[in-house]
């Protein structure tokens, strides 16, 4: 899934580049700060998704740090734009357009950041990536079966 997100991210953030530098004479300083911004942030995203994504295969401690790391920097980010996108006063109609496609395309990051820290912070996932010990009553049943 992470592999997914990641291309799609870099996808994304390389869209919003493009969109960027064509339309930055006619963009307020505001809208055109947080579309390169944006997009820039969800490019780096994306490559480290796919970094923390190639280690969730194998459950390496350093995979489940980076995925929660860029979750929650994800989450906040998106949180922040949602709310800049809502104070931002636009010079023109194309700045209002960039700004409200900025705002509903955080929603993406905002959801997929909250299922992502919900997902590693559940016992047995920790316990995949050695970032919990196994609970106690699992040790009984393996020492039992054995």
């Amino acid at each position: 899934m992470s592999f997914i997100l990641g291309a799609l991210s870099m996808l994304l953030g390389l869209a919003g580049v493009v969109i960027g530098l064509f339309t930055l004479e006619y963009l307020s300083l505001l809208a055109e700060v947080l579309l390169l911004g944006l997009a820039i942030a969800v490019i780096v995203c994306g490559i480290l998704e796919i970094a923390y994504g190639i280690g969730f295969l194998d459950g390496r401690g350093w995979s489940w740090t980076l995925g929660m790391i860029v979750a929650v920097v994800s989450l906040v980010s998106s949180i922040v734009l949602i709310g800049l996108s809502v104070i931002a006063l636009p010079i023109d109609s194309l700045a209002l357009f960039v700004i409200s496609i900025s705002r509903w395309i955080a929603i993406v990051p905002l959801i997929t950041s909250s299922v992502t820290i919900y997902t590693l912070t559940r016992t047995h996932v920790k316990v995949f990536f050695g970032k919990a010990p196994l609970p106690s009553d699992s040790v009984t049943k393996m020492l039992h079966q054995t």
